[in-house]
């Protein structure tokens, strides 16, 4: 037999006989596992993961692909919440689901990939100890068919960047949110309001009709105002006693604060009681004040607070006197109980 053809049959008996070693001894599943410690309550970290919409503010498949496609059930949050996604080969097509819940300490979710036989797992924990957590992020998957277990291994370093990408990510989020309660890049303050007493047109709107309903109001309210001789104290509001998402519907009140309580033909009085509150100064177009809202709603979660009708929207820059909307100034204040 030719030299040359015995060392590559040689060669190839080598090469075959390493593959099957390397199949051997790969694992026959993907596992991977990363821990850090954040400095912040338990349910701080957990609320940003148990809210499957929460993920884009830190989740490593949307720096991936910031052009991916993702859907949510209606309810994003706890048991049966999913959410769905679309993107480059980074992320592939895939979909997640809460399956297990138990705040603060434990969330477990089924992960299914298109062209993926079987079905993945990844399993969250959140250990406390005096304010700070150790928050674990692990994936099982499937059995790996025999040909297939040596990637596996180049699987398990590429999801381990990733998932501590993640980690770093939900770490700096937590700890920006419990050590200087900023949310979404608001300050979030707790206060003590006076009393305020407001003269208001209130009504259902719904929300595509909401600004005009309160420009609409807005000046027959300053005329009675005017002519009662009342003193103004604060800035035109906008009072939001129910906001019904699924109807789009909101019962809002366009209101003026004045200083003492009293009765006017065709409008309404209404007295806040003096009590805590948390306040955002939100600037900005007013089309943007739906986020201020959610990093309100946030706080509120993370703090375990109860808030009280109406939301106060204040208006204290007047666009007529300042053109420029990113100088627009609106205070938002939600009143609140502890539990």
């Amino acid at each position: 037999m030719n030299k040359y053809l015995k060392i590559l049959i040689a060669v190839l008996v080598i090469s075959f006989s390493l593959s099957i070693l390397i199949m051997f001894l790969a694992p026959k599943k993907l596992i991977v596992e990363v821990s850090t410690k954040i400095e912040s309550p338990s349910n701080v970290s957990f609320n940003l993961v148990n809210d499957l919409e929460k993920w884009s503010l830190w989740s490593p498949v949307h720096s991936l692909d910031p052009e991916s496609i993702h859907e949510y059930t209606d309810n994003s949050e706890g048991v049966g919440a999913k959410w769905s996604w679309k993107g480059n080969e980074n992320i592939g097509v895939g979909s997640q689901t809460i399956i297990n819940s138990h705040s603060p300490d434990s969330i477990k979710m089924s992960l299914e990939f298109k062209g993926t036989k079987g079905e993945a797992f990844t399993f969250w924990t959140f250990e406390e100890n005096k304010n700070k957590t150790k928050v674990s992020w692990k994936i099982e998957g499937p059995p790996t068919p025999f040909h297939l277990r040596p990637f596996n291994i180049f699987k398990k370093k590429a999801l381990k960047k990733s998932f501590k990408s993640g980690l770093n990510e939900l770490k700096r989020i937590s700890e920006e949110r419990s050590k200087e309660n900023k949310y979404r890049g608001y300050l979030i303050k707790e206060v003590d309001l006076d009393e305020r007493n407001y003269i208001m047109k209130r009504q259902e709107v719904d929300f595509a009709n909401m600004q005009q309903f309160y420009t609409q109001n807005l000046g027959g309210l300053f005329s009675k105002v005017l002519a009662s001789g009342e003193e103004m104290q604060g800035m035109p509001s906008g009072l939001f006693f129910k906001y019904d998402e699924q109807a789009k519907i909101a019962d809002m009140a366009a209101a003026i604060p004045i200083k003492q309580a009293k009765e006017f033909s065709d409008a309404a009085s209404y007295t806040i009681p003096s009590g805590k509150a948390i306040q955002v100064d939100y600037y900005g177009d007013y089309s943007g004040l739906s986020e201020a809202h959610i990093a309100i709603d946030e706080y509120i979660k993370d703090k375990a607070l109860f808030y009280n009708y109406p939301v106060v929207e204040e208006y204290i820059t007047d666009p007529g006197e300042n053109e420029d909307p990113s100088q627009w100034l609106t205070r938002i204040s939600y009143y609140f109980t502890r539990s």
